[in-house]
């Protein structure tokens, strides 16, 4: 199951997701794409304020159902085609463990979980009843309640971006040409983890910079701090020089 070959593609499969969607971040440089891209942003912050909401209705009821329906936990071998779980073709099984249950709860968003899973083979209909009356609650908490609350939210979001959706584009394209201003990285990815001689100059030239001021602020003698600039000054040289090589 956790073979590094699998986990490989796995990570290798999500870096492809997320190197694409980097181009989204271009089209701030257009007028008509840029305040899009802008209230896309804000909108990822309205879903991550719903989400810690969502996430603590999905727990409760989680350990709720997960508490009913343990009992009634069926191994593999009971089940049509020997398949256990929630993407069986005959779904079973889908409030046994706390994990489980979790990932019902979850693709019961978007109907991917049928009714019957609320069923036991054993003759308890108040159990059902109950499993039942649970599950429809939740849905309604999940779909009409929080789910319109997450509409209404990105709503506002993109219409304060709309009202000055001319002043938002012109900040964030400056920020974009800025971004190719700023001091990045002397080598590509995954090279930039290796410090280069041009990471440890920059080193020198911080602790140069916070060391003399520490000097100056205690009002010790200059001449140490003239030795300082001097030594970090002659260190910065030899390794810009090695960064020319």
């Amino acid at each position: 199951m956790w073979h590094p070959t699998l986990i490989a593609e796995a990570l290798f499969a999500i870096a492809n997701i997320f190197s694409s969607l980097r181009l989204i971040s271009l089209f701030t440089a257009n007028s008509h794409l840029g305040p899009l891209q802008i209230s896309l942003g804000r909108m990822v912050l309205d879903i991550l304020k719903f989400l810690f909401i969502y996430c603590l209705v999905l727990l409760a009821f989680a350990n709720g159902l997960n508490q009913l329906y343990f009992y009634y936990e069926t191994t593999a071998a009971e089940e049509p085609n020997n398949c256990k779980g929630i993407r069986c073709e005959r779904q079973n099984n889908a409030f046994s463990t706390l994990f489980e249950t979790l990932q019902s709860l979850f693709w019961s968003i978007f109907g991917l979980l049928n009714l019957y899973v609320t069923n036991v083979k054993a003759r308890h209909e108040f159990t059902e009843f109950v499993g039942a009356t649970m599950f429809g609650t939740y849905n309604i908490i999940s779909l009409v309640v929080l789910l319109n609350m997450l509409i209404a939210m990105m709503n506002n979001s993109y219409q304060l971006i709309a009202d000055h959706a001319d002043i938002e584009w012109k900040f964030a394209r400056t920020k974009l040409w800025m971004s190719y201003f700023d001091e990045g990285g002397t080598l590509p990815p995954p090279f930039n983890i290796v410090p280069s001689p041009k990471s440890v100059w920059y080193l020198l030239m911080w602790l140069h910079t916070r060391l003399c001021v520490r000097v100056q602020t205690h009002g010790e003698d200059s001449h140490k701090c003239e030795n300082l600039r001097e030594f970090t000054l002659a260190a910065a040289v030899w390794f810009g020089s090695l960064n020319l090589l």
